[in-house]
Parts: structure tokens; sequence; C-alpha cells
């Protein structure tokens, strides 16, 4: 670079007006996906969550009623106390997924044989605001009012 591009280098200001417009952009965008994200999340409790396996429902608690329905196919109920319900989802080839629903509003996978086991690492659900999804199981437990924008959820 020449002595003359340096110095009209250090001459320039150091923000340009495209410069701010662009840094007011961004920081516009962080603030609106902050309120979208933190704001309108629905932290309502759960009613009840259903289980699937590659888009087929498998199993159904519903925590107001106390009602449960299941395919035995791929459903086994390992053990049920006044508290909690644990099961075991066999997904296939010996894959399986142990789920422990807790009777009070609370769902979470304790065990999985898949190689990430991201669905037992995942968060307990305790609103209708997430879910939880295996994809190498092809298993996602999702609230009974979970909202999805399109209607599914393909895997």
């Amino acid at each position: 670079m020449s002595l003359k591009k340096v110095e009209q280098v250090k001459a320039d200001k150091g923000f340009k007006l495209p410069d701010i417009i662009v840094y007011v952009a961004v920081l516009a965008l962080v603030a609106v996906l902050f309120v979208v994200i933190f704001v309108t999340r629905d932290d309502s409790p759960l009613k009840g969550i259903r289980i699937y396996v590659r888009n087929e429902i498998v199993y159904d608690y519903d925590f107001k009623e106390g009602q449960r329905t299941l395919n035995g196919a791929y459903v086994q109920i390992i053990s049920e106390d006044d508290t909690a319900v644990v099961l075991r989802i066999n997904t296939g080839d010996g894959d399986y997924n142990k789920v422990h629903i807790n009777k009070k509003g609370s769902v979470r996978v304790t065990e999985a044989n898949c190689g990430k086991n991201d669905c037992v690492y995942t968060p307990e659900l305790k609103n209708s605001g997430g879910m939880i999804y295996c994809s190498p199981h092809r298993m996602k437990i999702i609230p009974f009012d979970f909202d999805i924008d399109d209607g599914t959820i393909i895997i």
C-alpha cells in the first residue's frame, strides 16, 4: 500500500453512514428475535403429551384426566405408580428410548441406545413450548397443544 493511501485511510472517519445503518439494522433484528423467542413463547403447563414413532402416534397421556392410550406394538410399560409412568418405546431393530412421565405434568427421556443421545440430554418438558426429538430413532414427544407453524414435522 502506498504512503498516500495510508494517509487517506487515516483521514477517513471510523464509521460512515452505511456502516451505522447496518449496525442499527442488526441491533433491531436482535431485539425483534429476542421478543419473538422469549416473550411470545407458550409457557402454559402441559395438558398432555403424544409420543410418535415414524409419524405414527404410539402413546398419549392426558395429565388432567390421568388417562392414557397406547399402541402395544411400540410401547412397553416398565413401571407405574402414583407419581410416574416409565415406558420403553421400541422403535425397531432393537432400538429403544426409555421415557419417564411424571404424573404432575412433566416428561423426559432417561435412556436411549442411539449414538448421540440428544434426546436424553434434552431438558425435561414442563410446558407446552417445546418438544423432545430423537432423530436416529425417529421418535418425538409433543405436547397436546404444541403449535407447529405448518401443522407437520417431517421426520
